[in-house]
C-alpha cells in the first residue's frame, strides 16, 4: 500500500513527536512512523522528567531554541490540559572562575535570562542539601524546571491525531530515498511519499542516512533514583548541574514520591554497537560512581540507588545537535545527535524541524548545527584534498 502526504516524519520520540505536533497544528498532511510504541524507554527520551533551563553553558545559540520550547510546553499544556513542565527552579555550581559558572553567566547576558550569582554562603544558606566547597558559587535561575517526557511525547502525539495527523506504531522503516521532488520511505506493510521527510529517529538516525557517514556514536547512560525527605522536593530542591572539583553531576527534585533523579558527567561511558544492546539490566558497577556522587554530594540522602534504567545518548564529537538540511540528502530535514542535552529543547526542535519541512527557512539560527560540517569534502579530508 502507497500512503501519501505533504511530510513524514520518522522517529516518534521527543523530537519527532513535537515536529508532528507543529506540522498537524499547522494543518500539513503529516504521517509519523514509529518502530515501538508511543513513548517507549527503548532510546533517549525516557525516565520520568528532564530538566529545562534558559541558562545554557552549551552557548548562547541554544538560548532561541530553549526560549521557543517553553512558549510550546506551555502551549501543549493548555492543549492537553496536563502539567507538563514543573517549575523548580535551576541551580548552576562551579568553583568561582571555573568554566561552568563563567559560561553559564555568559550565556545568561547574552539571551538576556534573569538570573541571581549566588556566593558560597548564599548556597548554604538556600539550599543546604548541597555539600559545598569554600570556592562553589552558583547561578539561580527562577524559570527553570522538569519536563515529563512521556507526558509531553503523549500528548503531542494525541493532539497532532486530534489535528488530522496520521501515526504508524510498530512501523520499523527499512529505507528512505531522498530526492528534490519526492521522498520515498520504505516500511514493512507499506511505502509512505512524501515531499519531505523529517528524519528524527535518535539512536537509529545514522541507519537511515548511512550515506552521509555522519559521525553520530550510541552512548549508555544510567538514570538513577534516590530516597530523599521533604528536603528534596521542588519547593526546596532545584534542578542542578554541578562542575565543582571531583563533583560533576546533574540532578532532579522528587516530583512525585518516586526519588530524588541524580546522574553523573566527566566520567567514561560505555559505547553501543547497536541501540538494543543498551537492553541489559543495569548493573552494581554501574551506579556506584552515582552512588559515590551523592554519598559526597549530599549527606541528607541515603547513597542507596532505589530504582535505575538505562537511557541513550546520540553524541555527535562536538556535543553540538545535528538540525538542518543537506543537497547530500535532498528533501530531507534532519534531526538527531541531541548528545544528552536536547530534551529540554525538543518542542522548540520541533517548530524548526516544521519550519525547515513547510518553508525551507526558520527564523532562529541553526548554523551551529549544519549537517555539513562533519562532510570530508567541505573540511579537505582524505575525500575533499585540494576541494
Amino acid at each position: 500500500m502507497v500512503v501519501r502526504c505533504d511530510v513524514a516524519v520518522v522517529g516518534l520520540g521527543a523530537m519527532g513527536a513535537m515536529s508532528l505536533w507543529q506540522l498537524a497544528e499547522r494543518g500539513v498532511s503529516v504521517v509519523g512512523v514509529e518502530r515501538y510504541d508511543i513513548a517507549h524507554p527503548y532510546g533517549s527520551s525516557h525516565g520520568a522528567s528532564r530538566i529545562y533551563r534558559s541558562i545554557l553553558f552549551e552557548g548562547a545559540e541554544y538560548v532561541p531554541i530553549a526560549r521557543r520550547s517553553l512558549e510550546l510546553w506551555r502551549e501543549l499544556e493548555r492543549a492537553a490540559d496536563a502539567p507538563l513542565l514543573t517549575t523548580t527552579g535551576g541551580l548552576s555550581i562551579g568553583t568561582d572562575g571555573g568554566e561552568l559558572v563563567a559560561d553559564a553567566v555568559k550565556s545568561a547576558d547574552a539571551g538576556e535570562v534573569a538570573y541571581e550569582l549566588l556566593d558560597v554562603d548564599a548556597l548554604r544558606t538556600r539550599f543546604p542539601q548541597h555539600a559545598t566547597f569554600d570556592d562553589d558559587i552558583g547561578v539561580y535561575e527562577r524559570e527553570a524546571g522538569s519536563v515529563n517526557p512521556e507526558l509531553a511525547i503523549r500528548a503531542a502525539v494525541a493532539r497532532a491525531v486530534d489535528r488530522g495527523a496520521r501515526v504508524e506504531t510498530g512501523t520499523v522503516v527499512s529505507s528512505i530515498e531522498f530526492g528534490t521532488d519526492r521522498v520515498v520511505v520504505a516500511c514493512a506493510d507499506n511505502v509512505i511519499e512524501a515531499r519531505t521527510v523529517i528524519v528524527s529517529a535518535g539512536p537509529w538516525f545514522n541507519d537511515l542516512v548511512p550515506e552521509l557517514a555522519l559521525p553520530l556514536r550510541n552512548q549508555r547512560s544510567i538514570l538513577s533514583w534516590f530516597s530523599g525527605g521533604s528536603g528534596y522536593g521542588p519547593d526546596r530542591f532545584p534542578t542542578f548541574v554541578r562542575e565543582s572539583h571531583d563533583l560533576q553531576g546533574w540532578g532532579i527534585p522528587d516530583l512525585d514520591g518516586s526519588g530524588v533523579k541524580i546522574g553523573i558527567s566527566g566520567q567514561p561511558k560505555p559505547w553501543l554497537d547497536r541501540p538494543e544492546d543498551n537492553r541489559t539490566p543495569v548493573t552494581p558497577g554501574e551506579t556506584q560512581p552515582i552512588e559515590s556522587f551523592c554519598r559526597m554530594a549530599f549527606p541528607g540522602l541515603l547513597p542507596r540507588v532505589v530504582r535505575a534504567e538505562p537511557c541513550i545518548n546520540s553524541k555527535t564529537p562536538d556535543g553540538d545537535f545535528v538540525v538542518g538540511t543537506t543537497a547530500r540528502a535532498p528533501g530531507a530535514v534532519l534531526v538527531g545527535g541531541f548528545s544528552g542535552h536536547g530534551f529540554k529543547h525538543a518542542a522548540g526542535i520541533g517548530s524548526i524541524a516544521a519550519d525547515l519541512a513547510v518553508e525551507g527557512a526558520t527564523d532562529i539560527p541553526v548554523d551551529r548545527f549544519d549537517p555539513d560540517r562533519f562532510d570530508p569534502v567541505r573540511l579537505g579530508g582524505p575525500e575533499g584534498a585540494g576541494a
